[in-house]
């Protein structure tokens, strides 16, 4: 079981995030404000706030009085104290995409843009993460997305050939000192930002289970003799689906981050997944998979294989084997841009916020 020391300076971090959020939340408060929201005593809040105005990441609010009496002081959070960056490459109809955007510690976006490149390799990365950090010198975290899963400190398989084994975060890491910096799976990052922005109840499962239009294949062949036969079968043949879940506020990795690799679940007598009519029975498979082991509330499934039609018919085709009680809501993300960007932004904040979190205990 894992134990902590009693650490005051400890302590003082979570409080300090509690302080933080309150003041995101409330937009503009006094110190009695903050303390009753948290739960904290208005001496320490006090004392904390100094703290912050003296860093600069809280600002006194300019009040003006239009009563008697002196008003009380309030606060309000800098969002520009610090900037964060997303980054994420992948194919999209044979072309090759970096999307790119920067957000401040509010998550007011700074710059976003979409452009093609003509090939993903570390340096693709490392030359774009460049770019951001010589136009914002306040830049101190940042977030990169890529379609492939990590063990380790390494990329697994992935559509891009030049990063398999390659240890892109430690290279970013190392490159930009001053930068925490974050690779995660495409599609880890997307049902993070989806359970953000949808999940009511913090301790809410939910999966997202992705498939595109056309299977994505390895854009990059080289170095592919260092891959398994099951690596190079999906990378020549295309990799029709992906996952990702989310339980409690977490992401699910796994003991080698291999979890949502449902391109790999056996799937008898459906060799041939160009056709709609198995691809939809692969797709009712995976939650028919899902659902006895995680039991999500919520399945979306996004890509742009999936519409309302396919839907209704993998539902059918899921309540043969599922009782409804267990059934899943599942929903259609139209594109997964959003939840993805969101997804990477909130993991770029958490690069900044204390290690330490306090969790409800569940019974």
């Amino acid at each position: 079981m894992l134990t902590m020391r009693n650490d005051i300076t400890k302590v003082k971090e979570i409080n300090t995030e509690f302080i933080k959020s309150a003041l995101k939340s409330l937009g503009m408060a006094t110190k009695a404000q903050i303390a009753d929201t948290t739960g904290i005593s208005v001496a320490t809040c006090g004392k904390i706030l100094n703290e912050l105005c003296t860093t600069g990441e809280v600002q006194e609010a300019e009040i003006t009085s239009g009563g008697y009496g002196r008003p009380a002081k309030s606060y309000v959070y800098n969002g520009d104290y610090a900037m964060v960056a997303c980054l994420y490459v992948e194919t999209d109809r044979g072309k090759i995409k970096l999307s790119v955007m920067v957000s401040n510690l509010l998550g007011e976006v700074q710059e976003e843009y979409v452009k093609e490149i003509e090939d993903v390799t570390s340096g693709t990365i490392e030359d774009a993460l460049a770019e951001l950090a010589e136009k914002y010198d306040k830049l101190r975290a940042a977030a990169v997305g890529i379609p492939g899963y990590i063990t380790g400190d390494r990329i697994g398989l992935c559509n891009f050939a030049s990063l398999i084994g390659v240890p892109l975060q430690k290279i970013l890491q190392e490159k930009f000192p001053d930068i925490r910096t974050l690779v995660e799976n495409d599609m880890n990052a997307a049902a993070f930002g989806f359970y953000q922005n949808n999940s009511r109840n913090e301790n809410d499962t939910i999966a997202f289970v992705y498939s595109p239009l056309e299977p994505l294949t390895g854009v990059d062949r080289q170095d592919t003799k260092v891959l398994s036969n099951e690596q190079k079968r999906l990378l020549n043949i295309g990799v029709d689906f992906g996952a990702g879940f989310v339980s409690g506020g977490r992401i699910l990795r796994g003991a080698t981050g291999f979890a949502g690799e449902v391109a790999f679940l056996p799937a008898p007598h459906l060799e041939n997944l160009n056709t709609t009519e198995n691809r939809l029975k692969m797709a009712a498979h995976i939650i028919e998979s899902i659902v006895p082991i995680l039991n999500p509330g919520t399945v979306a499934l996004a890509g742009g294989f999936f519409d309302a039609e396919n839907i209704e018919k993998i539902q059918k085709q899921c309540l043969e084997l599922i009782e409804p009680q267990h059934m899943p809501h599942i929903i259609l993300r139209s594109d997964i841009h959003d939840d993805y960007v969101n997804g990477l932004l909130n993991l770029a904040l958490a690069e900044l916020s204390c290690s330490v979190a306090l969790v409800e205990r569940q019974f």
